[in-house]
């Protein structure tokens, strides 16, 4: 409610009204308002001239002012409030700035200067910029406005959301390598433009404003005691006094209902419904309010009912949880703190465009000044309040300060730092509270994390000098000691995760922030630090080390699934800290040094407890750590040895080793190498175990694990650092001691041995310890092959990304998106794939937009494809090893794939090279040739033979190498006896699809040893090679024999019992041939059905026959056989209508019509798939249906795609949405003798004489249908002389005179003949006659010919259908009145419907063909040809099937007038054409017979067309028709064009200049759609074949499409003539509404082309930036969470808010309304309840069937490498693709919406979206 207007407002202030010097402050005793404000300002003055002025002196006027303006009024909701606050800006904010500045209110302030920092606040949903050449990492981003004009537009940048709470670094020098400022805020050029021209006395009186203002916000908004007000901000009596009497109110309290993430919106929008009695529209809006503010003032009332109302609240929301927050506060209270919020946004835009006197507000805030400490109590000034007592505000007021502390504190560095280190000492209470609260992390001053700790500078100086690290990492580790277990592991509650847990990860990232730059240099206080830091993280990985572990289940399966998702989602969010550790590490020798000694330190002793006990292996032995893993608990969390890995890759950087002595430790011995591979080792077995099918009883857990184990996501510090640290110990520990460690823990030690395959093993055993074999030598081969690790080979991080993607591509070309999946991120979450892509892989564009670019691997780099690359899957195995083979099979090379070359090993780790020639390697290569040669080995496969000549390949690709001096591995493979194996194995027949490789091995040992020239035994094997093939192909050849020998015996069989089959049933196969040899005789129709459409019977063709798609029996489409229909789905569109959102629907009136108005409106459209099915198949389908979905409600599945209650189901056959069935209906049969002629002059007679005996023949026909008798001559005569008749019961008054009673004497004469005298009897008629003879006798004879056969004395028969036809005719067309949203169903409305659905998807059908450019009667597709033609033919029936003939003649009347009386403006001719044409027959209620398009609709379809061309001549535009002099005979034809449109255009028109020619061309142009409807629909009307032009592209002329409908196609045939000349003179005197201004031309005009969708920009950032500006129409403050434009009509709404929710009539609750999102309700009134929209932010498309489905798409744009981005995941810059536009145009344009959502949603099954709240 608005407040009075101040000037007529007196207020009588005493002595009392202020402090004891109010008589100082206040020079008047009475005064008006806004004078008040003057004398306010002067008394500041006065006050700080004496040197006294404080932040009381501002409180009293606020104290008395405020409440005047700002309190709420009784009985209201915040929804109801009304401020007045042009007159709060004159009282309240004008005489701070007055004073700020030192003027008075008239006069202007200095103007801004411009500031190079933006500073800009980022709302949630905003799109913010991030570059990636450029930002120091992905936190640095800029907004809309400085992207724009800034360099990085041109440069690699990413688009994304912002989460709420950051700002834009645009300005910030430190979070960009280059181009820091855009042009709006670019540095400034000299120290001049630089200097402030702000006075110190301005700057002094802002940092008094300051101090008062946040004081005072501080203090209102975070009100601990909320009922009352601070004594000192508490009216005194006098003021009440006044102020009550001046609001003319009670002194009221106000209950404030706060949000939480607790309770949903249903809960508190029902509890609000319940307990306050509102209706349910305001309770969505209290609950939007809330959840957009955190608080809504429900009720202002007395103490007593607000508190009343609280304790309902709370007792309601109680029941299921927690109750919401409720408080009373007195109404001075609320209006205190919304002036409060008020003055935070003033004073953040009042100083942002000023630097001096943003430093002063800055220094006030923390404290640096006089006045701000004391405000609140404590060092830190204001912030360090707000930032203690964040979680006691609600979310705006939290959103007020932290905007404003953003927008004064850090945009200076000064202030930035101190900030920094302000927040720093807080950090931990700040995180407490966090953890406590409730609301999200951006709503929270935690958020300002990301602004203080990624500046490289603040970061390392908060670390250096406060300790920044260690507090950060000491808040989560405080957490983390709860969660510990006895062991001081982290162990996770099955059944609950904590909250609390999770809101305290945020600190990780933190953590994160902290260490994202890695320094160059490093002094003392940075390293301790850093260091101390350290401590804890390495303390945490401790508590991780070993959490999770898990036991093998043997005997029973795991009842309970552990929890593991908690642990993978700690380890995720501290991987990236955890590898900027390593950085920092590694940047220094003293830190790394020193950080290895700390993380020896934590390691725990795996051996704890355990004696070592001695294995022997040959004669080597080691002495091993006792572990079983299938027995004992294991874990995959191993952090603290993974990071011990990454600390050893350092060392020789730094001249450092394992033994170097400044790693020695003086409490204690370092451990042995076996011990820092212990864990790891153990995880390994595990893993290897898993895959061979050990621990399948533990369930889908421990398979989880293993895949983020290995998944891209976790790998890099989990299965990369474990095969780092094994690595580790294969370079310290000797050879063979490591192998016997290695196959200690994998339980082989005994498979080595030679009497192995002698014992007695279990069949699972046995099947489990091959598998584990299999892993062990692939275990072996990621320990020696993995050299693509910087520090482990010689390798950089560039060439470690080419070796990823090489063996990528090795399994298939891959798109851009799937190889950036393929690799992991770093912390900036880039993968360095643009760095390195191109230089291995070429990139094949996308042919069309419907497919994606890929990446192929140049094909000299095949050779360095590895098999058995680590981080494959076996998936990824098994199809690279095939590509690879074909590929190689196609180029002619040997199928084999050997190891490619190896990097060279750095020198820690050269042992590495000496595994494989241990004398342990060579015994376990040994045993597995050995028992793959021992036909009776039962623990082989040839994965282990495979494995172990890939682990020789390596041996020897290193000793080729000549790297490593020691290694002599082929000598020694020869001396143990492998040599000799090898060559046998070459020719054993296990090993065949390894022989090529076998072959590439022996040749390579032979070359090492010198043995090239003298190897019998290698000559036998390539004889034996070489002879194999023949042996190979003469058995290939004898079984190819064999094989075609008994497929002809087969075949033989088969034959024999054919003919037997055939001769049992002979009769049968007769009848058969019969039946199709007739209907072969009866095709020989060609020649009559050549030419025109128009002027003929039509029919007469035999349709082929059609397969029922559920019984698979062929079906005739004939009138006395079985009836087949069409699966088929009607709907109601607005595609094609041009009426605007408001105008889609239609009105009553339309309904009952049989065509459509102009503009057309929402019209019903008819589709189908062209499966067709036997009726009774049809039927017995959906009652299957019907009763499976009667049992969906008991079981819990998903929504089904379709709704059985609206009679939808889906094809069977192609699953295609359908809710009706089309009757196939055979052609109408051909008559003897050819159509009557009926030329132009009957015609117009016949209609002029019908149209003014309209309602005599209208009664006529009445009384026929009500008596069921005859009509004689004196009924008619009685009712053609009754002088008046009510209008109400007839569409005409007519008052007969002498000219009709001189036409009912012609009547009379004519019926009884001429020798018939007036007192005999009238001789009986034909009794199949429906009207009086004397009423046909007025029509011409050529007019009646073509409403019942000629040649026959006696009316032909109706044409015989099956029964079931007529009913399928009539439930088809009592479908679509509900479907078009009419409430009535009666016979009338159904026959309109119909008629309306022929004309549309007529229409429709035209478009399509037009968008696709296809021709016009050329190969229509399938399902829009089936769908016509049974369309067509149905319409065309009605006169012959449907039982009813009052509404056809009904119909055909009203078309006949609109068409020959209606103005053409008000309709398009082509649906009273088609009304008209389809109920003809029953035009004069002639018998049942087949609409045809004869002589009669030639003389319709010319009169339409006519009428089409007289509103083109009246609507068209024709300015730019200039004249250009032409040749005497082409004028000569439009002589009379020119004074034509003069005369139709009322002399509105100057014709003079303009072309005929030009014109004519226009108006031709405007009236070509109508041909094309036209030349379709009689197409499948009269089965006449059109002519070759017409079915080719382009050629739907003019002239050819006239020839088809033998129509004149001249302006001097078509208007030239009297009659046709007459005729749109006529037309144009009914076109009054036209003149008067008050029709629209696009509803008038058909559109040049089909419809299209609205255009979009090519850059998508565009329409980001400008859907960004787009905000809640329902919200003042707010912006839309996801605004979504239509792509109809371009209108941007407001999704998935309650806010915009719209009620809508309910078809299914019995209270008639619902609620639906806007997006929902906009479909309703835009798309007749389909839409297409576009969710910009999600970049997503939207397609919504209302109310209740919807699927997502991805949006038409593509990035550069062919690729959609739905949801901006990847966030690459993405420009439009016109292809996939247009594709998705011809699916609007098509009608396929419906359609594409249920399929989207049967694709979808797993994801449910409430899709009405869109």
């Amino acid at each position: 409610m608005s407040s009075p207007p101040p000037v007529q407002l007196e207020v009588e202030v005493s002595e009392e009204s202020m402090e004891e010097d109010s008589a100082d402050m206040i020079p008047a005793d009475r005064f008006t308002l806004p004078s008040r404000a003057d004398a306010v300002v002067e008394l500041w003055r006065t006050k700080m001239a004496e040197g006294v002025l404080s932040s009381t002196h501002f409180q009293d006027h606020w104290r008395v002012t405020v409440p005047r303006i700002y309190s709420p009024q009784p009985n209201r909701t915040c929804l109801d409030w009304s401020f007045d606050e042009e007159l709060a800006t004159k009282l309240l904010i004008a005489p701070l700035e007055q004073f700020v500045w030192g003027v008075a209110g008239d006069q202007p302030p200095p103007p801004p200067r411009r500031s190079t920092l933006c500073g800009r606040v980022f709302r949630q949903g905003e799109p913010a910029y991030s570059c990636r050449e450029c930002g120091m990492d992905n936190t640095c981003v800029l907004c809309v406005e400085c992207f724009k004009v800034s360099a990085h537009r041109h440069h690699k940048y990413k688009m994304g959301q912002s989460g709420g709470g950051g700002c834009c670094d645009c300005g910030d020098t430190e979070a960009w390598k280059r181009d820091p400022f855009c042009e709006l805020h670019a540095a400034p050029e000299s120290e001049e433009q630089t200097a402030s021209h702000i006075s110190p006395e301005v700057v002094e009186r802002m940092k008094i404003v300051a101090n008062a203002v946040l004081s005072y916000s501080f203090r209102l908004l975070t009100l601990v005691h909320a009922p009352s007000l601070p004594s000192d901000l508490v009216l005194k009596d006098s003021e009440r006094e006044i102020l009550l009497e001046v609001l003319d109110q009670p002194d009221c309290y106000c209950t404030v209902l706060y949000n939480d993430e607790t309770h949903t919106f249903e809960q508190v929008i029902t509890s609000l419904t319940r307990v306050m009695k509102c209706t349910h529209r305001d309770s969505v809006e209290l609950v939007s309010l809330i959840d957009r503010e955190g608080r809504a003032i429900v009720k202002c009332n007395s103490f007593q009912v607000c508190d009343t109302l609280k304790n309902d609240i709370e007792g309601f929301t109680s029941r299921h949880g927690p109750a919401l927050k409720v408080l009373v506060m007195h109404a001075h209270v609320i209006a205190h703190q919304i002036f409060a919020m008020k003055l935070l946004a003033w004073l953040q835009n009042f100083v942002c465009q000023e630097a001096s006197l943003r430093l002063a507000v800055s220094s006030v805030a923390l404290g640096e000044s006089g006045g701000g400490a004391g405000a609140v109590g404590g060092g830190g000034g204001v912030a360090n309040g707000v930032l203690q007592n964040d979680c006691q505000m609600w979310k705006a007021a939290r959103t007020a300060w932290h905007n404003l502390l953003i927008a004064t504190t850090l945009m200076d560095y000064s202030t930035k730092r101190t900030m920094a280190i302000l927040f720093t000492k807080n950090y931990g209470s700040i995180l407490k509270d966090f953890i406590r609260d409730d609301h999200d992390h951006s709503f929270s001053v935690s958020s300002l994390s990301v602004q203080l700790f990624t500046t490289p500078t603040l970061a390392h100086h908060l670390i250096a000098h406060h300790d920044a690290l260690y507090i950060v990492l000491n808040t989560f580790v405080s957490e983390c000691n709860r969660r510990c277990n006895q062991q001081g592991r982290l162990e996770f509650d099955r059944n609950h995760v904590s909250m609390g847990f999770k809101r305290a990860q945020f600190v990780l990232y933190d953590v994160k922030y902290l260490l994202a730059s890695v320094p160059t240099t490093f002094d003392d206080d940075l390293r301790k630090g850093f260091l101390h830091g350290l401590s804890l993280l390495l303390k945490l990985m401790l508590m991780m080390q070993g959490m999770d572990s898990v036991v093998r289940q043997v005997g029973q399966h795991m009842e309970y699934e552990p929890e593991w998702e908690s642990a993978f989602n700690l380890h995720v969010k501290l991987a990236h800290s955890i590898t900027l550790a390593l950085e920092w590490c590694a940047a220094e020798r003293v830190l790394c040094a020193s950080a290895y000694r700390m993380a020896l330190r934590h390691l725990p002793d795996p051996a704890a407890g355990r004696e070592r006990e001695l294995r022997e292996l040959g004669d080597k032995s080691a002495m091993v750590i006792p572990y079983a893993v299938a027995r004992e608990p294991v874990s995959v969390h191993q952090p603290l040895s993974r990071f011990l890995a990454g600390l050893h890759l350092q060392l020789h950087r730094h001249g450092l080793s394992y033994h170097s002595r400044e790693l020695e430790r003086a409490e204690r011995a370092k451990p042995p190498p076996e011990d820092l591979i212990e864990p790891v080792l153990r995880t390994t077995v595990m893993v290897a175990q898993v895959h061979a099918g050990m621990w399948r009883r533990n369930g889908f857990a421990l398979l989880n694990q293993l895949y983020f184990y290995h998944n891209v996501k976790c790998r890099a510090e989990m299965l990369d650092r474990d095969v780092v640290m094994l690595q580790v110990g294969a370079s310290l520990i000797e050879s063979n001691e490591f192998m016997i460690h290695v196959l200690n823990k994998f339980e082989l030690l005994d498979w080595v041995a030679p009497g192995f395959e002698a014992k007695f093993i279990e069949d699972d055993t046995l099947r489990h310890k091959i598998s584990v074999v299999e892993e062990l030598l692939g275990l072996l081969i990621t320990v020696v092959g993995s050299r693509w690790v910087p520090g482990v080979g010689e390798v950089t991080n560039k060439e470690r990304t080419k070796k990823e993607i090489i063996q990528m591509l090795c399994v298939k070309p891959m798109a851009h998106s799937e190889l950036n999946k393929c690799l992991p991120e770093d912390q900036l979450y880039e993968t360095g794939l643009e760095d390195v892509i191109h230089e291995v892989a070429e990139f094949t564009k996308p042919a069309s937009g419907a497919n994606r670019g890929l990446y192929r691997l140049r094909a000299s780099l095949y050779d360095e494809y590895d098999t058995f690359y680590y981080h494959y899957t076996r998936e990824d195995l098994s199809r690279s090893e095939e590509e690879q083979r074909n590929r190689k099979k196609a180029a002619g090379e040997p199928e084999c794939c050997p190891p490619p070359p190896l990097p060279r090993l750095c020198p820690p780790f050269r042992l590495i090279a000496n595994l494989l020639q241990s004398d342990a390697a060579l015994t376990v290569l040994n045993t597995v040739i050995e028992r793959a040669l021992d036909l009776r080995a039962r623990c082989f496969s040839e994965t282990q033979v495979h494995k172990a000549l890939h682990l020789i390949g390596y041996a020897l690709r290193d000793e080729e190498s000549g790297h490593y001096e020691f290694l002599a591995f082929a000598e020694r493979a020869e001396r143990c006896g492998l040599y000799a194996l090898l060559q046998r194995l070459a020719s054993s027949p296990r090993v065949d699809a390894h022989r090529p490789l076998l072959k590439w091995l022996l040749t390579k040992m032979r070359h090492l040893l010198g043995k090239d020239d003298e190897n019998p035994e290698g000559e036998n094997m390539d004889t034996d090679q070489e002879e194999k093939p023949q042996t190979n192909d003469k058995a290939t050849e004898e079984r190819r024999q064999m094989a075609a020998e008994r497929r002809a015996r087969l075949m033989a069989q088969m034959q024999a019992q054919m003919n037997s089959f055939i001769s049992n049933n002979a009769t049968l196969f007769k009848e058969t041939t019969t039946e199709v040899t007739e209907e072969e005789q009866q095709q020989d129709l060609g020649k009559l059905y050549r030419g025109a459409a128009l002027g003929v019977w039509g029919g007469g063709v035999i349709d082929p026959p059609r397969v029922c798609i559920m019984c698979q029996e062929e079906g005739r489409i004939d009138a006395t056989a079985e009836p087949m229909v069409l699966v088929a789905f009607a709907q109601n569109s607005s595609v094609l209508s041009r009426r605007g959102c408001d105008e889609g629907a239609g009105s009553g009136d339309d309904e009952a019509r049989a065509w459509a108005p102009a503009g057309l409106g929402a019209q019903p459209h008819v589709s189908c798939c062209g499966h067709a099915m036997h009726a009774r198949c049809w039927r017995k389908y959906i009652e299957s249906v019907v009763d499976k979905e009667k049992l969906r409600p008991y079981r819990i599945r998903q929504p089904a795609t379709f709704d059985v209650e609206k009679g939808e189901y889906l094809c069977p056959l192609c699953e295609r949405l359908c809710n009706t069935a089309l009757p196939l209906l055979p052609p109408p049969p051909l008559p003897a003798a050819p159509p009557p002629p009926l030329d132009e002059e009957d015609y117009a007679q016949a209609a002029d004489l019908i149209l003014k005996l309209k309602y005599q023949i209208t009664m006529a026909l009445r009384v026929r249908v009500h008596t069921g008798r005859r009509v004689n001559q004196r009924v008619i005569r009685n009712y053609s002389r009754r002088p008046k008749i009510d209008v109400s019961t007839a569409d005409e008054t007519h008052v007969c005179g002498e000219v009709c009673e001189e036409l009912y004497c012609r009547a009379r004469i004519a019926a009884a003949g001429a020798g018939a005298s007036a007192g005999e009897p009238a001789p009986p008629a034909a009794p199949e006659l429906r009207v009086s003879e004397h009423v046909r006798a007025l029509l011409p004879p050529a007019f009646l010919a073509h409403l019942a056969t000629p040649d026959s004395p006696e009316p032909p028969p109706p044409p015989a259908h099956h029964p079931n036809s007529k009913a399928l005719v009539e439930t088809f067309a009592k479908i679509l009145p509900g479907i078009c949203g009419s409430s009535s169903s009666d016979s009338a409305t159904c026959v309109a419907a119909v008629c309306r659905a022929t004309a549309y998807t007529v229409r429709a059908t035209a478009a399509v063909l037009r968008a696709e450019r296809r021709p016009l009667l050329g190969e229509i597709p399938a399902r829009h040809r089936d769908a016509l033609r049974a369309l067509v033919r149905i319409a065309g029936a009605l006169p012959a099937l449907w039982p009813q003939r009052a509404p056809l003649a009904h119909h055909a009347l009203a078309a006949l007038d609109a068409l020959e009386r209606g103005s053409p403006l008000a309709h398009d001719g082509f649906g009273p054409l088609v009304a008209l044409v389809v109920t003809a027959p029953a035009l004069l209620g002639g018998p049942p017979a087949p609409a045809r398009p004869s002589h009669l609709a030639r003389q319709l379809t010319l009169r339409a067309l006519r009428a089409t061309l007289a509103r083109a001549l009246l609507a068209v535009d024709l300015s730019g028709c200039v004249d250009e002099p032409m040749d005497g005979p082409e004028r000569a034809d439009l002589d009379e064009l020119l004074p034509l449109v003069r005369e139709v255009r009322r002399g509105t028109l100057d014709v003079e200049g303009l072309d005929p020619h030009a014109v004519w061309d226009r108006v031709r142009a405007q009236c070509t759609d109508f041909l094309r409807w036209c030349c379709l629909f009689f197409w499948f009307l009269s089965d006449v074949e059109p002519t070759t032009e017409l079915t080719e592209a382009g050629g739907d002329t003019w002239e050819n499409m006239c020839a088809y409908l033998d129509l004149p196609s001249s302006f001097a045939e078509l208007l030239g003539a009297p009659l046709g000349r007459g005729a749109v003179l006529e037309w144009a005197s009914l076109a009054d509404e036209w003149f008067a201004g008050a029709a629209a031309p696009a509803l008038v005009l058909e559109p040049a082309e089909p419809p299209r969708l609205v255009a979009l920009p090519e850059d998508f950032s565009e329409l980001m930036n400008v859907v960004s500006e787009f905000s809640c129409p329902n919200s003042e403050r707010e912006d839309s969470k996801n605004p979504t434009m239509c792509l109809v009509c371009g209108q941007i709404l407001c999704s998935q808010s309650y806010c915009c929710q719209i009620e809508i009539r309910s078809k299914e609750r019995s209270s008639g309304k619902e609620l639906v999102g806007a997006v929902v309700a906009h479909a309703l009134r835009c798309g007749a309840g389909a839409g297409v929209f576009l969710r910009v932010r999600e970049c997503e498309l939207l397609l919504i069937a209302a109310p209740a489905r919807g699927a997502l798409l991805p949006a038409p744009y593509l990035d550069l490498y062919g690729e959609t981005d739905q949801g901006l995941r990847r966030g690459n810059p993405l420009l439009l693709c016109a292809e996939r536009y247009e594709k998705l145009r011809v699916l609007w344009l098509s009608h396929g919406v419906h359609e594409q959502i249920a399929r989207g949603l049967d694709t979808s099954l797993l994801v449910t979206t409430n899709w009405q709240n869109m």
